[in-house]
């Protein structure tokens, strides 16, 4: 068991829920915005990208960070956008898997477009001041659940390859099981923390079963960038997981999806 990893996974989701708890908007604004251009980095990194293209290419991510909160119906064009590239992006993994029909699917554009959708999707639920921290909270235990489930499962039970060509160790047990986890918590999380009724509780297990779906195509679409790179991992900086985008890549997609979603049950 690789305990290096246990214990980074650990602090980082006791470090997010306290995040998402006890700081104010800005600095809540502020330190999402910086891991997020961190993971940009690293997106920078895998695309060969200088220092200089990536600098240019925070200048408007800088903007958003001081103005979105002000303007809530860019951030959620944002989310839409990002859900409907989401979309996309899955039926590219399953008909071209490694090869995308198209080059920009893959391009360090399409990663600055989708870490703003991440980002919006953070300050967006976290001001909704009646649900918003717990909604939050809710969605990242959600995507963990898909992702320990989804490891257990394929590692316990896993025969049928997903897709070796893009990331050999997943399967499509894992994938069930990470599904399960998903629900699991939804039901969870829908009754006990955001006191959903009947109703909109059926309605939030099925979001939940649509975010379980995006956290593995987030997963797989990451593994592609990392494949067309040549490298194992998108950097080095948390041990035992790699990189800020191997930590977040289920997030990156999972974010928007919730954001553009929960207004249809609110």
């Amino acid at each position: 068991m690789n305990w290096r990893r246990i214990i980074t996974a650990a602090i980082l989701a006791l470090s997010a829920i306290s995040l998402i708890l006890a700081i104010d908007d800005l600095w809540f604004d502020l330190i999402c915005g910086g891991i997020v251009v961190l993971g940009l980095w690293e997106w920078a990194i895998l695309k060969g990208q200088g220092i200089l293209a990536f600098f240019v290419s925070v200048i408007p991510f800088a903007v958003l960070v001081f103005l979105g909160r002000e303007h809530p119906a860019l951030l959620m064009t944002l989310c839409l956008l990002s859900s409907c590239l989401w979309m996309g992006i899955s039926v590219d993994l399953v008909i071209n898997r490694l090869d995308s029909f198209h080059g920009a699917v893959n391009s360090y554009f399409m990663g600055m477009f989708l870490m703003s959708g991440t980002w919006s999707a953070l300050v967006l639920i976290h001001s909704w001041t009646d649900v918003g921290p717990m909604l939050l909270i809710s969605v990242l235990l959600m995507v963990w659940a898909t992702d320990i489930s989804a490891y257990f499962v394929g590692k316990g039970f896993g025969r049928r390859k997903l897709a070796p060509e893009l990331s050999p160790g997943k399967t499509i047990e894992g994938v069930f099981g990470g599904m399960a986890g998903s629900l699991a918590l939804a039901c969870i999380t829908g009754f006990a923390m955001l006191g959903l009724d009947a109703g909109k509780l059926l309605l939030w297990i099925a979001l939940g079963l649509i975010i379980g779906t995006v956290c593995i195509i987030g997963d797989l679409y990451e593994s592609r960038l990392k494949r067309i790179a040549g490298v194992k991992d998108s950097g080095q900086m948390l041990p035992g997981h790699g990189g800020i985008l191997d930590r977040i890549d289920s997030m990156i997609a999972a974010l928007p999806v919730m954001a553009a979603g929960w207004p249809l049950l609110r």
